[in-house]
């Protein structure tokens, strides 16, 4: 029997599913006519711990699914076990065309042990009662003042960001919000939870005065024209500076994902006029359940682009404090600052908030500051420039010690140090996922 030693992320589990009598029978639209097929699968990660499994060879025709964690991960004998703890998941569309391209659901790995999964899949949607765990949105303003959903908006014109309320998409786990501009900065602006739940869609980004008394969170970051956290900005080595995306044809913002187990927002630029040649580039976040870290998948289009160097980090925030680690695989940059989140220094006070992003080592060419922002340089990868980032802030209760001398500790305590560090709030080990015949 698989061992289950960390309860935070089986809570979790236990939150997200709900029923007994579902899990063994998952309802379906149109149950008598659905056809189901069932797939094994053998997943392992070099690291042990918590972590979100991802399967991309959905087939093409499925509308529903249902995994089952299994007792063994060996090939043999594996069809004769029927049952299973169900695991709650989410089938994703990630490029609009109508068709599932992924199957993400929790884990939990030992070292060195793998785990096995059955998913059920069905030519209908299968009607899960999953409780949600992250929220996405983005609202088009009317002429009468209004808001309109919209889950993908595009414009050949940098004119989106007055548009839009909260100025772009936001998206949300109970433990942190996220907006990202849609406009040429397209940086990453942060929103504090003092407590875990969602809430984006009752204070909107602003909340009132009656719900910050009752203890809703903020916006916790000036974020001014730097590079915010995690932003992928073009770099001026001339200048020794980072630029922003101007001269394109084309902006889009779309949500991918709404939940209930995690969100996949996508800003894309077309014909960025960038190094001496026009490029495409599609940055995806993507924020899971359970925790505040969000992973970006940037994949850029055109000639030689991994010749090209672009930069990303984190801003440089009033009287903050700055540690770099460096080693074989990573290269971690990490700040503690205090600063006011908004120009009204009269209603809003000086705010502890921590940013770090993880970067893969093997792909910073430099680390050069600019005035604003502390910035690693990077190559691309055949197109590919992946990484991780968080936002930590004090005042939420599940962050850690409030003590003012401790707030650098803090931070890293809970989302940096190997010690003390919280599933969700660092990155999550890769799992690799190998159908079985």
């Amino acid at each position: 029997m698989i061992k289950m030693k960390h309860c935070l992320f089986f809570l979790l589990v236990a939150l997200v599913v709900t029923g007994a009598a579902e899990a063994k029978a998952p309802k379906t639209a149109g149950k008598s006519k659905a056809r189901i097929t069932e797939a094994y699968y053998r997943l392992t990660a070099a690291a042990e711990g918590p972590t979100w499994a991802v399967v991309r060879d959905v087939p093409a025709d499925v509308k529903g699914a249902t995994v089952y964690l299994l007792e063994s991960a060996d090939a043999a004998g594996q069809r004769e076990m029927a049952g299973g703890a169900e695991l709650p998941s989410q089938l994703d569309d990630l490029n609009g065309d109508g068709i599932f391209d992924e199957l993400v659901f929790p884990v939990e790995f030992e070292a060195g042990e793998p785990l096995g999964v059955r998913v059920e899949y069905s030519s209908v949607p299968a009607i899960h009662d999953y409780k949600p765990l992250v929220n996405a949105q983005m609202w088009w303003k009317n002429p009468d003042k209004t808001l309109t959903e919209k889950s993908l908006l595009a414009s050949d014109k940098d004119d989106m960001y007055r548009k839009l309320h909260h100025h772009g998409p936001a998206f949300e786990s109970e433990y942190a919000a996220y907006r990202i501009y849609f406009d040429k900065k397209q940086s990453v602006d942060t929103y504090g939870k003092k407590q875990p739940r969602l809430e984006l869609r009752e204070t909107m980004w602003y909340p009132s005065d009656e719900q910050l008394a009752a203890g809703y969170g903020h916006d916790n970051l000036r974020v001014f024209g730097t590079i915010s956290v995690g932003a992928l900005k073009g770099w001026n080595p001339a200048g020794r500076r980072m630029e922003h995306i101007v001269d394109m044809r084309r902006r889009e913002a779309a949500i991918r994902a709404y939940g209930p187990l995690r969100t996949v927002v996508d800003m894309r630029v077309e014909g960025w006029k960038y190094g001496g040649r026009e490029i495409d580039m599609t940055s995806r976040y993507i924020l899971y359940g359970g925790g505040s870290v969000v992973k970006v998948e940037n994949r850029i289009e055109g000639e030689e682009v991994d010749a090209l160097e672009f930069a990303t980090g984190v801003m440089k925030i009033a009287d903050n404090r700055v540690r770099i680690v460096r080693d074989d695989d990573s290269y971690v940059l990490e700040t503690v600052g205090r600063d006011f989140p908004e120009n009204d220094t009269l209603k809003w006070e000086r705010e502890t908030v921590g940013l770090a992003v993880w970067l893969p080592a093997r792909q910073v060419a430099s680390q050069i500051d600019d005035a604003t922002s502390y910035l690693c340089q990077l190559h691309p990868a055949q197109g590919r420039v992946d990484y991780w980032f968080v936002m930590g802030w004090l005042k939420s209760a599940f962050f850690g010690s409030r003590e003012a001398s401790g707030e650098f500790d803090a931070f890293r305590a809970c989302c940096l140090s190997p010690e003390s560090r919280k599933p969700g709030f660092y990155p999550y080990p890769e799992v690799e996922v190998e159908r079985l015949e």
